[in-house]
């Protein structure tokens, strides 16, 4: 089984990075990555002027890219994420939260520290909380151009979903040959919004990825699990952004549905829900979500 180590971090996605490796479609192969602060606030000494300066210019670095042999420009590619194993302590940022606007809240860190991840919880002091790890960047290479790996959009990159976990699969535009995965930025626990910050943790990811061609109408990532649909959309504001998470879920049923646009949407009307994925980036982050036993037809990846 291949592996993919965090020894080369990219804190950009672009197809101008040259591929750590090369996978072939249904091959299961192993990610290791780094949390959002590349280690350096797993302990209170962490916490440095110098330290504090380089990860807020450098955060969220992620592994890859990883080239997926035979995806083309104008695939797409589903990438399942068969097991997500927490491998280090939940790096945290603590901040004051005095500010009278929420937003300032990540201006106020003063200190660091790593939580203990352990029997499925995450210890902070002598509370438990059932851990629910998610991966909070997946992106494939977006089409001419480079982002920063802390941003999101149609290719994915930091969107913070917490339906990005174990048993999801992600299905993702492939805009360069290739397609080239990127992945970091997993946490421990987040609730849905991030309005502040969530236990940062690296993880072991075991992937395999599906290669088809790009679903009629698709626009943004999508995500399949055993029980749910769901599309994820970054917007401008989180009620475009809500709304046209509502238009690519329309898009994706239409197409299996057999029905009109216009039945399909009513459908949709009475089951699908909307809501927040992260509102802590540039652009929030919204979804939709359908209960797969309420959909009245079957919907697949491609």
């Amino acid at each position: 089984m291949q592996i993919f180590e965090p020894d080369d971090l990219k804190f950009t996605y672009s197809s101008a990075h040259a591929p750590i490796g090369t996978v072939e479609a249904g091959e299961v192969f192993v990610v290791e990555t780094e949390d959002c602060f590349t280690g350096r606030f797993r302990r209170p000494d962490g916490f440095t002027p110098e330290n504090l300066t380089w990860v807020l210019e450098n955060l969220d670095g992620v592994t890859g890219p990883i080239a997926v042999a035979g995806a083309q420009r104008g695939d797409a590619v589903a990438v399942t994420l068969h097991r997500v194993e927490v491998t280090t302590p939940g790096s945290v940022a603590w901040s004051a939260c005095e500010a009278d606007s929420p937003a300032d809240w990540w201006s106020e860190w003063y200190a660091c520290d790593g939580l203990e991840v352990r029997d499925g919880h995450v210890h902070v002091g002598d509370l438990r909380i059932a851990a629910r790890p998610l991966v909070g960047c997946i992106a494939t290479a977006p089409d001419r151009e480079t982002v920063f790996s802390k941003m999101q959009g149609r290719y994915g990159g930091n969107m913070d979903c917490n339906e990005v976990r174990e048993g999801a699969t992600v299905v993702l535009p492939v805009e360069v040959d290739g397609a080239y995965l990127y992945f970091g930025d997993s946490k421990a626990r987040m609730g849905d919004g991030e309005v502040v910050q969530s236990p940062e943790v690296g993880t072991r990811l075991e992937v395999s990825v599906a290669v088809g061609p790009r679903p009629e109408g698709m626009g943004w990532p999508r995500i399949l699990s055993d029980t749910q649909l769901v599309t994820v959309v970054s917007a401008r504001g989180i009620d475009e952004g809500s709304k046209l998470a509502f238009a690519e879920m329309l898009a994706w049923c239409e197409s299996a549905s057999g029905l009109s646009r216009a039945d399909t949407a009513l459908v949709l009307g009475m089951i699908a829900d909307v809501g927040i994925c992260q509102v802590a980036n540039f652009l929030p982050t919204a979804r939709c979500t359908v209960d797969r036993a309420e959909l009245p037809w079957p919907v697949t990846a491609f």
